[in-house]
């Protein structure tokens, strides 16, 4: 790890990162050691894929422990009830429920030990993952006591108590990862992104627009996807278009937002209007932006070398600066973000937590693709593998 405020460019396909091996954690957590579950329950919610509407991948509680353990696994995989299928989207944690999509199934599991609470059969929309491992599942979301999810053959929201059908709109596939902002369900769809009343599944505008992910902030959606889209989210009106072709999820803050070019150059454009306000253009694949009032985390890919995890400090009206970085294995995602930690994914090293202000590694959950999402809640963590593998982190 490395704490500084300016990096210099190097030749080649290697990181920019000056530092020269991968974190020593504190702590190694034992994936071999299984607790019955939570003693004292985590407090918060992880409602959406990205944590908000704006897809921050920001929760601000505190971590609350630098020597978690295992206090649960469980394995929602159609494979470990007797079908092919080995798939599992990001989670969603709301009610005391943690609930998440095969590409069979939904799935709710007790926040406290994992046992499984319900299951329905319903075939979520597909999207492309993004830590480049396929595509796969997209996730629910969760609001109002319900859970909303995209489908192949509709839209569907579900008690999240037992998992009944509140309702089923039909008349549109779902095409992405859906989100629930003022009042109102947007989902990408087969037809163009679409805006459903979250009562009762009347859609009430569709644009004409394609994308897989959506932010919502400030009375406007916006959409990555072949461009970045941004309309009105009370009428589906266009309000700008940029070529940027983003990778992931759309990110915004503070009236910006966060966009990973074609070109892997890390912008900020006006949320108003779509004008570029910054461009960090001297880095190669900065990735999935996670974005705190203070910071911006981001993985630094540059193709077949190690990649880097970097932290950089906002600053009002200009590009980020970084404050520090540190080299991990080849491949990998910052995932979440709580107030004292930053979540970092690694292909060979799973899930790593580092403290926010200095990237110190505090621990580390070894298991090979373990963790491609996280739910950071206060006083525990939910992690996802793709293979439908559910871990919860907590405790001292």
């Amino acid at each position: 790890m490395v704490a500084t405020g300016t990096f210099a460019s190097v030749a080649g396909c290697s990181s920019t990162c000056p530092d020269d091996g991968e974190p020593e954690p504190s702590h190694t957590v034992d994936p071999g050691i299984d607790n019955p579950g939570f003693e004292t329950l985590p407090d918060g919610s992880w409602p959406l894929p990205r944590f908000d509407t704006a897809n921050t991948g920001y929760a601000p509680v505190q971590l609350e422990t630098t020597t978690p353990a295992v206090r649960w696994h469980a394995n929602v995989s159609a494979a470990a009830t007797g079908g092919d299928d080995t798939s599992a989207s990001a989670a969603v944690v709301a009610d005391e429920t943690v609930v998440l999509a095969t590409s069979t199934d939904i799935v709710a599991l007790s926040l406290r030990d994992g046992s499984e609470q319900w299951r329905r059969a319903l075939t979520p929309a597909t999207v492309p993952s993004v830590v480049d491992i396929g595509d796969g599942a997209a996730p629910p979301v969760m609001a109002n006591g319900r859970v909303f999810l995209a489908t192949a053959d509709g839209i569907a929201a579900l008690r999240v108590a037992d998992g009944a059908v509140v309702w089923r709109n039909t008349d549109t596939a779902g095409a992405g990862v859906p989100t629930v902002a003022a009042g109102a369900l947007f989902v990408p769809t087969t037809d163009g992104v679409a805006r459903f009343d979250i009562d009762d599944g009347h859609r009430q505008w569709t644009a004409n627009v394609d994308g897989t992910r959506l932010a919502v902030a400030d009375g406007t959606v916006v959409i990555a996807g072949e461009q970045i889209v941004a309309v009105d989210a009370a009428t589906g009106a266009v309000q700008w278009k940029r070529e940027d072709r983003p990778a992931g999820y759309p990110v915004v803050s503070d009236e910006t937002v966060y966009v990973s070019d074609t070109y892997g150059d890390l912008l900020g454009r006006s949320l108003t209007d779509g004008t570029e306000q910054w461009r960090l253009d001297d880095r190669r694949s900065l990735e999935s932006p996670v974005v705190t009032p203070e910071s911006v985390y981001a993985i630094e890919r540059p193709g077949e070398s190690s990649s880097a995890t970097f932290a950089f400090d906002r600053v009002d009206d200009g590009a980020p600066t970084p404050r520090w970085c540190s080299e991990i294995d080849l491949g990998g995602a910052v995932t979440a973000a709580a107030a004292d930690a930053v979540f970092t994914f690694q292909r060979e090293n799973g899930l790593t937590a580092f403290t926010t202000r200095f990237g110190e590694a505090v621990w580390q959950y070894p298991v090979e693709y373990q963790a491609v999402s996280v739910a950071v809640l206060d006083g525990g963590v939910v992690g996802v593998s793709p293979t439908g593998t559910v871990v919860a982190l907590g405790g001292e």
